[in-house]
């Protein structure tokens, strides 16, 4: 007797078989017909038939000794009332796949990009409009820019990002001249930007401000309103050129030159010892690069060499470029290259732009401004570099990474705080204060490094009084080995309760 359901499917696999081995010609949509709708026609041709029945021939003949088709045998139809080119759903057939896009390495720093804002944060890159042909000018360029962050939706935002702009849909044109460095935009308003408060203000013209700067060889801009008034943002007057540096909300920027940068004498005892980038994280406030201690003659984990940092004004308008640059220069001890070609790798996110350098010895950190970074070594074999921190939490000696503004701590509870500093003798103070500003707790611990090139860390918990809840406000700072007063201080708000 035969067994009908094992022939059907022998059938449906032997003709899945022979249609996988037809090619097929592909059009591509753009030169397709299908607006035409043309008459339908066969996709087989004879000789495809024939040996598509050929095969079916075949797999009757040889059906009295096949075995039952397995799992692991693609093509084979489940259902032997479904056609045999009809996957079932009890047991699917892989779909056909065509081949990956794959996207292709950045090869230059994107400049099409406009900034949203966040409160009380520098505002961060996302990507904007892609210009036009036509758009071939930094005029026509910083105007497509604006343009587009007026028309940037509020839906259409990333997560924890806002267009402050979206309820300010200015009508009419942008204007843009350019001296120098320096682009004069004007922006035509049938009435004034609005901003729920101070901090709305602000993120408004952050975003602004960057977005206009974004176009290479620009540093400054001067904001007007139909044709050439002072402009108001909410409670904030703009009345002179605007760096990204006056507007990214730290206490104080980056001093600038290598005179102004460190240096720390490490182990330079050992031959051919390089610094490995371990790891890069980047949030839109921060970015942290770890490096790491790497024997190039033997490939194995060492002692870091002497190290040099500084930062300097780099030139956006090269391929790899952006308005600062971070220089990681490590001291090489060998009798051969140090480094060997220098790469670049893009990452085009806020802060970080790109790092270009050998990778061994020299890397070149390229950033969006020139907010505050600090360096600090876990051991003898790491070395961390980091660049922003929340503005409330960083200063020129402290920068507290937890808690963050923000965060709901326990009456009568201790609260973990973790960060790094560079104070005098190690010691960072601190202090909780009430909504009114008065002073409920204080106390002080030690970082593992006192004052030096090198920041120190501190991992620490402090108490929080038992009979105290609401809004609050830590403070950190450093106090003065001459008067006791506090020097850079942090203030990281908290809800207590």
């Amino acid at each position: 007797m035969t067994n009908e359901r094992q022939d059907d499917e022998i059938i449906g696999r032997a003709l899945s078989r022979a249609i996988e081995t037809i090619d097929v010609n592909q059009t591509p949509y753009e030169r397709s017909r299908l607006a035409t709708a043309p008459a339908r026609r066969s996709i087989l041709g004879l000789w495809q038939i024939a040996t598509a029945a050929a095969a079916i021939v075949l797999a009757l003949a040889i059906g009295s000794w096949l075995t039952r088709p397995t799992e692991s045998q693609p093509g084979v139809a489940a259902s032997p009332t479904a056609p045999a080119a009809t996957p079932s759903a009890a047991a699917p057939t892989p779909a056909a796949t065509s081949t990956p896009t794959v996207t292709p390495a950045a090869t230059a720093v994107d400049h099409a990009k406009i900034y949203l804002g966040r409160a009380n944060l520098p505002p961060v890159a996302v990507s904007g409009p892609q210009f036009a042909d036509t758009v071939v000018t930094a005029n026509q360029r910083i105007a497509s820019r604006i343009t587009g962050l007026r028309a940037y939706r509020q839906s259409a935002a990333p997560a924890g990002l806002t267009n402050y702009l979206w309820n300010n849909s200015f009508q009419g044109g942008v204007a843009v001249a350019i001296t120098a460095d320096l682009a004069k935009v004007d922006i035509q308003l049938e009435q004034p930007f609005s901003a729920s408060d101070h901090a709305a203000a602000f993120a408004i013209l952050q975003q602004l401000v960057y977005t206009a700067t974004e176009e290479p060889g620009i540093r400054r801009v001067l904001l007007t309103k139909n044709g050439g008034q002072q402009l108001a943002i909410g409670d904030i007057r703009v009345d002179k050129p605007l760096a990204r540096e006056d507007v990214f909300g730290y206490s104080y920027r980056a001093a600038v030159g290598k005179d102004q940068g460190i240096s720390w004498a490490g182990n330079d005892a050992i031959q051919h010892i390089g610094a490995a980038l371990l790891s890069t994280s980047i949030d839109g406030t921060t970015a942290r690069l770890t490096f790491r201690g790497q024997n190039a003659a033997g490939g194995g984990v060492d002692d870091l060499p002497s190290v040099a940092i500084w930062l300097e004004q780099s030139d956006d308008t090269n391929i790899s470029g952006a308005k600062y640059a971070l220089n990681v220069v490590y001291q090489w001890n060998g009798g051969f290259s140090s480094g060997g070609v220098g790469h670049t790798k893009f990452y085009d996110q806020t802060p970080l732009r790109s790092i270009s350098g050998d990778f061994n010895t020299s890397y070149r950190i390229e950033l969006d401004d020139a907010r505050p970074w600090r360096a600090y070594m876990p051991d003898k074999t790491q070395l961390v570099v980091e660049i922003g921190g929340d503005p409330r939490a960083t200063s020129d000696r402290i920068a507290v990474t937890a808690p963050k503004p923000g965060d709901i701590a326990n009456s009568g509870a201790d609260l973990r705080l973790t960060g790094s500093a560079r104070v005098f003798e190690a010691t960072v103070s601190w202090r909780l204060l009430d909504a009114a500003s008065k002073e409920v707790t204080s106390g002080h611990f030690n970082a593992n490094l006192g004052s030096s090139a090198l920041w120190g860390t501190f991992d620490t918990r402090i108490p929080l009084p038992a009979n105290v809840r609401g809004n609050l406000t830590l403070e950190l700072f450093e106090s003065s080995p001459k008067d006791g007063s506090a020097q850079g201080i942090v203030q990281i708000p908290l809800v207590v309760r």
